[in-house]
């Protein structure tokens, strides 16, 4: 009975220090991707503000270059105001349309590029579980001698 008690409490020492290793690897991921976490949000909302104000931007040169069009477009081909101007800003909505084509094509090439692991804890959890494996085939080696010369196992002190 007091080989199943030492089984039961070493079990219990096992589950203590998986509990404690995951503990101590989720920790780490945390500790390793929370500052790149910061950064990339403080600089998204950066970007926020000025995409804001480059759309204002644009918005404003994109009537300008209709305006131009449009005289562009009275003088060239002596048009009424009017028609003059519905063809200016739409051969200016055909420049933004085909300028958004470009850029999100960019942007999703770089996108696809981007890579985000936390390498420094995949090592360690691979580290670990070797570290385990090894202790587990010595723990193993060992009762298994010790069953052999009828001895019980002892416990040792860490």
């Amino acid at each position: 009975m007091a080989e199943q008690s030492e089984i039961a409490e070493l079990i219990k020492n096992i589950q203590a220090d998986v509990t404690t290793i995951v503990r101590g690897e989720l920790a780490l991921a945390k500790e390793e991707l929370m500052p790149p976490a910061k950064a990339a949000g403080a600089g998204a909302g950066l970007f926020g503000v000025a995409g804001y104000f480059a759309l204002v931007g644009a918005a404003t040169l994109f009537t300008a270059v209709g305006f131009a069009w449009s005289i562009g477009y009275q003088a060239w081909f002596q048009l009424d105001l009017l028609p003059a101007l519905c063809w200016g800003f739409l051969t200016d909505a055909v420049m933004v349309f085909l300028i958004a084509g470009i850029a999100g094509l960019i942007g999703l090439l770089l996108v696809k590029k981007a890579k985000f692991t936390p390498e420094a804890t995949i090592a360690s959890i691979h580290d670990t579980v070797d570290s385990v494996k090894a202790a587990v085939s010595s723990s193993t080696e060992r009762a298994g001698q010790l069953s052999l010369l009828g001895e019980p196992p002892r416990k040792e002190l860490p």
